[in-house]
């Protein structure tokens, strides 16, 4: 399907861009709220253009393109007006190591009473580069410990009467699916996995492919990557912010090899993805081996910025909280050789942080300043695993505790104007109720997310400032379009499988500015009822996430 281009530039756009006007503005005064001001298509298109352009590279963290970018950021900032609260430059520098493969790469040896078996890495094992040393070495013995989950209130504890002190653990992945998406999701993170093991003792980690990630995600296809650096940021003390010390890295092993870990013990592999299948919980049990794990990597340093502009409040006693609005600035850089190869990546993320721009236009533009303060956040490192805004969240150039929202952009699909948003997160906090609202004031409905499945909430950078206990949001557009002609379910899918970390994602005719206008003056309506509101944004009572993080006011 061609994406069609509507950009006032044809009667039929005129008229439709008049008919989307007169359905914004006749609810812009509901609820005695000020009206929501025009969001300028004109502005988006010239940012996401630049930031997209080839002369950027694909905006990779840490190249000269991506500090292109960022300096345009900051440059917007400065002529919106917004303050700089980490400097005069705008930049938030965040200290990252990146992590390739040394000569010797990584191992894998088993020992049993009948000699020692030696795993192939890319045959029969994947790992990545340590990012907390440069060699790595542990040698234990194996446990097996089911999923490795340690959820007591949906009744699952996998280490039950299971000693995994000094111990390496085999561990399925992903989870039993009797746990709801979103809290199956966090329990079956390898973060969360990792953190578990560590509390318990273990040393080391074996992530066990399953035939449920095969049939997901191929491991030939994980094959791919293989050579792909390992980043994270650093602490003050030089010690990567998502390490585990102490504890090995870890390895996935194929199931192939796999099986071979459990010969001679109580049940064989393929008895467990049997359970498995069956919704059974598989029981974990000692295995009659130990292992080796080591791997060799080459460390360098690295500096990307967050980009971050303040919007001070008015409120005498507001203004001391603050609402985060991000979106990420990055991409994925070149790929590939060929005439094409840079992946360009203006719907993920250049159009995000053009509407946050333009947000923060109609915020200063407006003629009332906010009653709370608004921290306007161009993140660095999202593609590399949500790590600069993990890097903000844990390090803000705010009191903690004075962040009260997260409002995130990323990758909204301005493929069409469009009838409705979805906003993920929106059931966890009064988050969703506000985006209900703005959805009604700007002509729109609030849909239900239609990719559950997916677990989005806990993807994107959102989910860093969750992990603070902060509550947040994150909008796309949604999949009915004002154009009957056009099936939005399809043009989504059709962009995803067809340009989404591509060469493709160009701002050409895909990016559509009527949906950029619209989704800014939903996004601008949302954090306008956020920071003007009496009350700041609560997690449901009972929430599983609010519960989890929240922080004690």
């Amino acid at each position: 399907m061609r994406i069609k281009r509507l950009a006032g530039r044809t009667v039929a756009v005129g008229i439709l861009a008049a008919l989307i006007g007169v359905g914004i503005s006749s609810c812009n005064s509901v609820r005695g709220l000020l009206p929501i001001p025009s969001a300028d298509m004109e502005k988006m298109r010239a940012d996401v253009e630049y930031l997209s352009a080839d002369a950027l590279a694909g905006r990779q963290t840490g190249s000269a393109g991506y500090q292109q970018a960022a300096d345009h950021v900051a440059a917007r900032f400065r002529a919106l007006g917004l303050h700089s609260i980490t400097g005069d430059d705008y930049f938030q520098p965040v200290p990252f190591r990146e992590a390739h493969w040394g000569d010797s790469r990584a191992t894998l040896m088993l020992h049993g009473r009948d000699g020692d078996i030696t795993f192939e890495l890319g045959e029969d094992f994947l790992a990545s580069p340590p990012s907390i040393g440069e060699d790595t070495a542990t040698s234990a013995g194996l446990v097996f410990v089911g999923y490795g989950i340690e959820a007591p209130d949906y009744g699952l504890d996998d280490y039950a009467g299971l000693d995994v002190q000094g111990k390496i653990v085999v561990v399925l992945d992903g989870r039993p699916l009797q746990l709801p998406n979103e809290v199956g999701a966090h329990y079956a993170s390898g973060r969360t996995k990792r953190d578990t093991a560590a509390r318990r003792g273990a040393v080391g980690y074996i992530s066990l492919n399953t035939p449920t990630r095969e049939a997901r995600r191929p491991f030939a296809r994980s094959v791919d990557h293989l050579n792909d650096p390992s980043f994270d940021w650093l602490r003050a003390d030089d010690i990567p912010g998502n390490a585990i010390p102490g504890m090995h890295p870890g390895v996935v092993l194929d199931m192939p090899a796999a099986k071979q870990l459990f010969m001679g013990a109580p049940r064989s592999l393929d008895t467990v993805y049997t359970e498995m299948k069956n919704g059974v919980v598989p029981k974990g049990f000692p295995l009659p081996y130990s292992a080796t794990l080591t791997s060799s990597a080459e460390h360098r340093k690295i500096i990307s910025p967050n980009v971050v502009g303040l919007l001070p409040g008015s409120d005498p006693t507001l203004k001391d909280e603050y609402v985060i609005f991000s979106a990420h600035l990055d991409h994925i850089g070149p790929s590939g050789g060929g005439e094409d190869a840079i992946n360009n990546g203006a719907q993920d993320n250049a159009a995000g942080i053009a509407v946050m721009l333009e947000v923060a236009r109609l915020f200063t533009e407006s003629g009332r300043a906010p009653r709370r303060s608004i921290l306007f956040v161009a993140v660095t490192a999202e593609e590399e695993g949500l790590l600069g805004s993990d890097y903000f969240a844990q390090h803000p150039p705010v009191p903690p505790k004075s962040m009260v929202a997260n409002i995130n952009l990323d990758m909204p699909m301005l493929l069409y104007p469009f009838r409705d948003v979805i906003a993920f997160g929106a059931e966890h906090s009064s988050l969703g109720k506000t985006a209900a609202r703005a959805a009604e004031r700007t002509g729109l409905k609030l849909s239900p997310d239609p990719m559950p499945e997916q677990v989005i909430f806990v993807r994107s950078d959102h989910y860093s400032f969750v992990r603070q206990g902060v509550p947040a949001i994150y909008l796309i557009t949604g999949r009915e379009a004002i154009d009957k002609n056009i099936n939005g379910t399809e043009a989504q899918v059709e962009f995803l499988q067809t340009r989404y970390h591509q060469p493709g994602d160009k701002a050409d005719e895909q990016v559509n500015y009527i949906a950029a206008q619209q989704f800014a003056e939903v996004n601008y309506a949302i954090a306008r009822e956020v920071t003007d509101g009496d009350k700041k944004p609560r997690w449901k009572r009972g929430d599983f996430f609010g519960a989890l993080y929240a922080r004690g006011d």
